[in-house]
């Protein structure tokens, strides 16, 4: 099938040249909160950025924007830092210097009072500087004032002064009335040649290499001072400079750099002589910059005429992109041809390559036909292929060739077969292939995969390791014609791989290197499986999470990964990591989509969200700023808050004693990093509380609240992308006991002992006294209490002897009471059977009559006689009473003494009554007849005068 070759010629959108240029920090009036311009700036030892502004004194530390207005309310003109930790100021008719007091807040002394006379033509103090000796100067527009050893001496100059500068230990000044001068002593000494620059406004006065000074002037280019004359010095930028109307410049002695009314600056590299320019299009606020200084990170501060900028010179990465970028997030990069691309979200761009230097704003050529996403850019044997979401491409100066129409990953070249390209679309992996010099698609891969990703590398055996960061780790065989894979072997955690998701293939010296979430691990292939790679693990202080990496030039490699950034080289056989110099770059880049383009042996492109960035690799060893942390206020918290301490650094050595009802602190910090503020991590400690270091944070407050009594130490170390971790900054306070813990306490409370001791041993006394009668009170009443229980016990034996008793008259009592009733009972027996007898006898007494016979009837009447005898006398009447009295308590007897009138028979009868006898019963013991019985009843009765309802018997048994 023929294919069709469609080249589309590239639309030239502009072609102007561009330059890349540094990164820029803005800071608006908004977030500074003062006046819109500022006139000079300056730092101090503890790193904190002060500004003349015109509301005030303006104060910076990383943080914290605040402002001290003057005392007499005017626009601040002047600033300096000096070595004594005083800020001095200059500005309409008032100059003077801010102190910290006690407690480290800044108080205002003005040096006014010093000034003899009126000096009605001071105006502005525009300059401000400490010589050698400590002496400090102010410059107004006739007047020198020299403070030394706390006394003010003004020395007057007759033209107006336009500018002033401390440079070589001498004090220089300039007018364009008169020319250049220098201050010797009190006089002011004209320098030779200076009449050069009679009408000419200088604006800047600057130490250029070892004892030249230079003069800066606003429309007539710069000139330089050798120590003998005054001549013009070629910057090689002198156009721009006199047509845009210098206003300012600094130096730093590698870099001069001049600040324009009207385009901004221009940076000129003392060294190579190259310039950068920064503008609006690069990133500034306002292209009319008053003020400029050089910090202590060697990076460039910018006072505008609205809002204050800060450029990271002393970083060796610089940005392509202009800070409107119009191109899109940048994704791949490559150069050919004297043409460098740019791959972007938005398309494919190319401009032309190297570059120059220009203020002008950035422009670049739109490749037409490949708008859109652009995610590789590779070049082979010197070929421009381009993967896009449109597909795949090849790229030449005249246009470009589509070669797949499925959007494309990425390609590699093939070792055992250069004459092939693997590639991987939307679809999967497909094979283009050299035919006479020119590259063609040939064919997609069978085989039983269809994954689709751009990280596939192929090992010494020609096999492909291919990486999908959710489906895992793939191991590709293909068949010899490389159209079809004749096996997939998967590896997962069977296999080595700690987790399924974020195994990454690498090729770094020709030799696989796999990377996962728990670091670097290689392929045992006699096992079939993967290990630690303990060399690449080795390389970094923690382990290292999905780490990506990209092989340079010169043994670099570039390591990325959602937190790090760091590059490796090559020293003795083994890799050294630099970890902190571009990690300022970090959390700007895409990763996953990263692209390391080495241009040079030097220099990277390196993509990001903000379009692509340029690392000096020559340059990676400007020392990085260290960072000062600041315990910006100690807070007594409470109903109302009050500032304890405040601007504590490394050396403030500042100690407290606090009272222990304020013993709730809080801390709050900053850190001088100016650059990306808002990467800042904090980690303290209280000594005395904390046990260990808090993990870095973001966090600026710090609060302890009902601390105890003790010394403490609060440290406080920071740390940030661009600068050096800082030092320890330490604050030493002591809370005081309590009251009742002080020693006066203590004297009181031993006091207070001595006399309870006293009181005590009085009390005791008196108790062991008054114990000792209460022991003998209580021995007494126990005696009582013994003798009464003893007492008490008697009488209980006794009763218990007495009812012993009476239970033992009971039962004799029922004992004789049962012999009584037997008694009677023998006794009714034996009448009744004596009767019975009786009877009998007298039967036969009367047979015997009939019969005559005397003899018998002279011995039955004997037998009867005794018989009557015995029942009359057997009666034992006495015995009877006296059993019966004691079983029935002298019932008898209280029956005499009741009933007198009562014969013995009619006792007799009551007696048998009593026992609830009946008449029958009765009879037999009387030996009388029953009707005798009931006759005794009847007398009884009217002798006890009972009435007729009344029954004797129970009367009886009552009585």
């Amino acid at each position: 099938m023929r294919k069709i070759i469609l080249t589309l010629s590239a639309i030239v959108i502009s072609v102007q040249i561009f330059a890349i240029h540094p990164m820029v920090k803005n800071y608006t009036r908004d977030e500074y909160r003062s006046g819109t311009q500022n006139w000079k700036i300056t730092q101090s030892d503890a790193r904190i950025m002060y500004f003349a502004n015109n509301n005030g004194l303006l104060e910076f530390d990383g943080k914290n924007w605040n402002t001290f207005p003057i005392s007499n309310f005017t626009n601040v003109r002047s600033v300096l830092a000096a070595s004594d930790k005083k800020i001095f100021i200059g500005a309409f008719n008032e100059f003077g210097y801010y102190k910290e007091n006690n407690v480290g807040k800044l108080e205002y002394y003005s040096l006014m009072n010093q000034v003899n006379g009126t000096y009605d033509d001071i105006h502005e103090i525009w300059n401000i500087y400490e010589a050698k000796n400590n002496d400090i100067y102010f410059q107004s527009d006739h007047y020198i004032f020299r403070w030394s050893k706390n006394k003010l001496k003004a020395l007057r100059f007759d033209a107006r002064i336009d500018v002033s500068s401390y440079v070589h230990n001498i004090l220089f000044l300039a007018s364009s009335k008169s020319g250049a001068y220098m201050l010797n002593g009190d006089l002011f000494i004209q320098i030779p040649g200076s009449e050069l620059l009679v009408n000419k406004r200088v604006c800047s006065i600057l130490p250029f290499d070892k004892n030249k000074v230079l003069f800066v002037t606003n429309f007539h280019g710069v000139f330089v001072y050798d120590g003998t004359t005054i001549k013009p010095y070629v910057t090689g930028i002198d156009d721009f400079l006199k047509s845009n109307q210098v206003f300012c410049a600094t130096t730093n002695g590698k870099q001069l750099v001049f600040g324009t009314v009207q385009r901004g600056i221009a940076i000129q590299n003392l060294i190579n002589n190259k310039v950068m320019y920064l503008n609006t299009y690069s990133g500034l606020q306002n292209n009319t910059v008053l003020s400029m200084f050089f910090d202590k990170d060697e990076n460039l501060w910018l006072g505008l005429d609205k809002g204050i900028d800060y450029v990271l010179l002393n970083t060796p990465i610089l940005k392509i992109f202009d800070s409107n970028n119009l191109y899109g997030a940048g994704y791949t990069s490559q150069i050919l041809d004297n043409t460098i691309y740019f791959g972007t979200n938005q398309g494919l761009y190319k401009t032309s390559f190297p570059w120059a230097p220009s203020p002008n704003s950035l422009q670049l050529q739109l490749i037409k036909g490949i708008e859109g996403q652009v995610w590789k850019l590779k070049k082979i044997d010197n070929t421009l292929f381009c993967g896009a979401d449109r597909g795949a491409f090849i790229v030449t100066s005249g246009g470009i060739r589509k070669i797949e129409s499925t959007g494309t990953w990425n390609f590699q070249q093939l070792k055992q077969r250069p004459d092939l390209i693997l590639a991987c679309s939307y679809k999967g992996l497909y094979v283009l292939k050299k035919t006479n010099g020119i590259w063609n698609f040939s064919h997609y891969v069978k085989g039983d995969f269809n994954e689709s990703s751009g990280d596939f590398e192929e090992d010494e055996s020609g096999k492909i390791w291919f990486s999908h960061w959710q489906k895992g780790l793939f191991l590709l065989s293909f068949n010899e014609k490389m159209d079809s894979i004749i096996k997939v072997e998967s590896f997962d955690t069977t296999k080595g791989v700690p987790i399924n998701q974020n195994n990454i293939v690498f090729s770094v010296n020709n030799k696989m290197v796999f990377s996962s979430v728990y670091g670097f691990f290689k392929y045992d292939v006699r096992n079939n499986k993967m290990i630690p790679d303990e060399d690449w693990n080795s390389y970094f202080n923690s382990p290292p999470n999905s780490i990506r990496l990209h092989e340079g030039r010169n043994d670099y490699v570039w390591a990325v990964s959602g937190s790090f950034l760091g590059l490796l080289h090559k020293e003795k056989d083994k890799f050294e990591i630099d970890s902190t110099t571009y990690r300022m770059l970090q959390p700007k880049i895409i990763v996953g989509f990263e692209d390391f383009n080495f241009i040079s042996d030097d220099e990277v492109i390196v993509s990001n969200e903000d379009g692509f960035s340029l690392v000096k690799l020559s340059e990676d060893k400007r020392k990085s700023g260290k960072l000062n942390a600041i315990i910006k206020q100690v807070v007594i918290t409470g109903v109302s808050d009050s500032v304890l301490s405040s601007r504590i650094s490394v050396n403030s050595n500042r100690n407290d004693t606090i009272d222990y009802k304020f013993n709730s602190l809080r801390f709050e910090f900053a850190a001088t990093e100016f650059g990306n503020p808002q990467h800042v991590k904090f980690s303290y400690k209280l000594e005395g509380y904390d046990k260990e270091w808090s993990s870095p944070s973001g966090t600026s407050i710090k609060e302890y609240t009902q601390l105890p009594k003790g010394s403490y130490t609060f440290k406080l170390k920071a740390s940030s992308l661009t600068s050096l971790d800082s030092d320890e900054t330490s604050y030493t306070f002591i809370i005081l006991p309590p009251w009742y813990q002080t020693v006066l306490a203590q004297i009181i409370y031993f006091i207070l002992a001595l006399i309870g001791l006293s009181i005590l041993i009085l009390y005791i006394n008196k108790r062991s006294q008054y114990g000792a009668l209460e022991m003998k009170k209580k021995k007494e009443k126990e005696m009582r209490e013994q003798e009464k229980k003893y007492e008490e016990e008697a009488q209980a034996k006794r009763k218990e002897i007495s009812e012993l008793k009476n239970q033992q008259l009971k039962y004799e009592l029922r004992h004789k009471s049962q012999e009584l009733a037997n008694t009677t009972m023998n006794i009714i027996r034996k009448n009744e059977i004596l009767l019975s007898l009786t009877n009998e006898i007298e039967k036969l007494y009367k047979i015997s009559e009939k019969k005559d016979s005397g003899e018998m009837k002279k011995k039955l009447t004997l037998m009867q006689r005794m018989i009557k005898e015995n029942i009359k006398h057997d009666n034992d009447w006495e015995k009877f009473k006296e059993n019966f009295d004691i079983v029935y308590e002298n019932y008898l007897r209280r029956l005499e003494e009741k009933y007198p009138d009562l014969n013995m028979t009619e006792k007799k009868v009551c007696a048998y009554l009593k026992m609830d006898l009946r008449s029958k019963d009765i009879a037999p013991l009387l030996n009388i007849t029953v009707r005798s019985v009931e006759m005794n009843r009847y007398r009884i009765r009217k002798k006890m005068n009972l009435k007729r309802e009344e029954n004797l018997t129970e009367f009886l048994q009552k009585f």
